[in-house]
């Protein structure tokens, strides 16, 4: 199954490739979007999607990042969670200024927030003004390290509502550290996934992390910070569902790939989620709450890959410029 989820994601980023030759110069933005289909399983049609682009570039602001790139993976991210995507996109910007009135600062993170809250029930102001309360929380605790792009993660705290969230996190992120995990905003991510587990000891997720973890080096793949969320994810998995032979077969098809070869960073984060949601898919995890949870934390990792993307192409469009 894995092998299909990779033959998809490179036929769809050949096919995108083409489709969006003028409008997107960074491959790894073209390759994100990709992701995000083949992951939630919806076919991408053309039309569809460039009609929920262009109808998002007409509502923004002036200045708004909407305007330029980041655009196209939002119109991804509002396709594949709705049958009429067109017709959320003026929720999504009143979701946004809702987020903005709870001094939420305005850019792509706060958009993907916004996003992550259309797909929820509940009162919006109300999960808005908790996940501003978890923030602010988190930037208490690692001041130099919480910014922007946590604001998709507080949001999912928010949602997920466990009232000790915070000292947990902390609990985690000190013990992590002891066990070689470099601090810092990963750290920090990883931290918060693996708060999100079910009542299970503690001591027994962080051992989970540090098995994957070497589970990677094993594998000759470096176990950097940017893996850290990933390895987060597979840590909660069940012992026995956890297969790093099948993961480093997907890294190593994908790094053979002409257009794939120089994102090695990226085909170790594709494989590892590719690998979660396939899991999610097949393994019977549907009708336990850890099935909701991990659903939720491959949207969150997805939106920390989109964030850093597009924030990497935009400095880099920006260094350009001057």
């Amino acid at each position: 199954m894995s092998e299909t989820k990779i033959n998809q994601y490179v036929e769809l980023f050949e096919t995108l490739k083409k489709a969006m030759k003028w409008k997107v110069f960074d491959d790894n933005i073209v390759k994100t979007i990709a992701s995000v289909y083949v992951m939630n399983d919806k076919k991408w049609e053309e039309g569809r999607f460039f009609q929920v682009a262009d109808d998002l570039k007409k509502e923004a602001g002036a200045f708004s990042s909407m305007k330029s790139h980041p655009r196209f993976t939002m119109a991804a991210l509002l396709d594949v969670k709705f049958d009429q995507p067109a017709e959320k996109v003026p929720q999504l910007f009143d979701v946004y200024n809702t987020l903005k009135q709870e001094k939420f600062k305005g850019g792509e993170s706060t958009y993907i927030a916004a996003a992550s809250l259309l797909t929820q029930d509940e009162s919006i102001q109300e999960t808005a003004e908790k996940a501003m309360i978890l923030y602010e929380k988190m930037k208490k605790e690692h001041p130099f390290i919480t910014g922007a792009s946590d604001y998709p993660l507080a949001v999912l705290l928010a949602m997920e509502e466990k009232n000790d969230m915070i000292e947990r996190i902390e609990n985690y992120y000190e013990a992590l550290d002891k066990q070689g995990f470099k601090k810092g905003n990963e750290l920090q991510f990883l931290s918060h996934i693996l708060s999100l587990g079910s009542g299970e000891n503690p001591q027994l997720f962080i051992q989970r992390a540090v098995e994957v973890s070497d589970a990677f080096k094993e594998a000759g793949i470096k176990s950097k910070p940017m893996y850290y969320p990933m390895i987060g994810m597979l840590a909660l998995l069940p012992t026995d569902l956890f297969d790093m032979h099948d993961i480093q077969t997907m890294y190593e098809k994908l790094t053979n790939m002409k257009h794939f070869k120089w994102s090695k960073d990226m085909n170790v984060l594709i494989a590892g989620s590719f690998f979660v949601n396939e899991k999610l898919e097949h393994s019977g995890l549907t009708e336990t709450s850890l099935y909701t949870t991990l659903e939720s934390i491959l949207q969150a990792q997805q939106a920390a890959m989109i964030a850093a993307i597009t924030g990497a192409t935009a400095a880099a469009s920006s260094n350009g410029s001057n």
